[in-house]
């Protein structure tokens, strides 16, 4: 019996109708023509305005229709304020991103393989006292230089926008950027300064995602 949060609808239900939506999603990002060196795998990071507002979900599910079309796929869980990754996916506990970037550990301990075929997991490994300057470092862009050789798409959840620093950083890494905005939850006025926010970082927004 899988462990799989009931979250994940694009394994547990490929063919609902939210499923598809996801897919649709990928499809959309196809369309942005996302080009990188050297044929490199690209990185999506997904942002959001303020917390509650489905990013995790859509980074998950992403994550898995692009392995549904024998992507070879990485999650990461930069969202060292509040990490959900490791739960969603049922994943044992273990050496994860804070360990990488800290200097504690190598690519082959972070790295863990899901339930799902084509979906490895990186976590997050803690919460340390200085996330910002950790996904600041020297060290994150060499952890995402060596997934793009390995990787065809590398996913980064990222905490919300405007309440820390850490997804403006990461969007250096980024060749696009996906904001979510929750129907009923996100005002107006957040989306907009998330997205201000992001751009003036050098974000390549690749568009908004709603969800409900």
């Amino acid at each position: 019996m899988s462990r799989l949060s009931k979250i994940l609808v694009t394994e547990l239900e490929p063919v609902s109708s939210v499923a598809e939506s996801y897919r649709s999603l990928r499809t959309a990002i196809r369309y942005k023509k996302i080009v990188t060196t050297e044929d490199k795998g690209i990185v999506l990071m997904v942002a959001s305005a303020k917390g509650q507002e489905g990013k995790t979900t859509t980074a998950a599910n992403l994550g898995i229709t692009y392995a549904q079309e024998n992507k070879s796929v990485v999650l990461i869980d930069a969202n060292l304020r509040h990490p959900d990754l490791q739960e969603i996916f049922a994943a044992k506990n273990g050496k994860g991103l804070v360990h990488y970037l800290n200097r504690g550990a190598a690519l082959t301990d972070i790295v863990s393989p899901t339930e799902v075929k084509g979906l490895d997991l990186i976590r997050a490994g803690g919460q340390p006292p200085n996330p910002s300057e950790l996904l600041g470092s020297s060290e994150m862009e060499e952890l995402l230089n060596q997934l793009k050789q390995q990787y065809d798409v590398i996913l980064m959840d990222s905490p919300p926008a405007l309440d820390y620093t850490d997804a403006s950083l990461l969007t250096e890494y980024s060749d696009g950027v996906l904001l979510i905005v929750k129907n009923g939850r996100t005002k107006r006025e957040w989306a907009k300064q998330a997205r201000t926010q992001l751009e003036q970082s050098g974000a390549r927004m690749l568009g908004i995602v709603f969800t409900s």
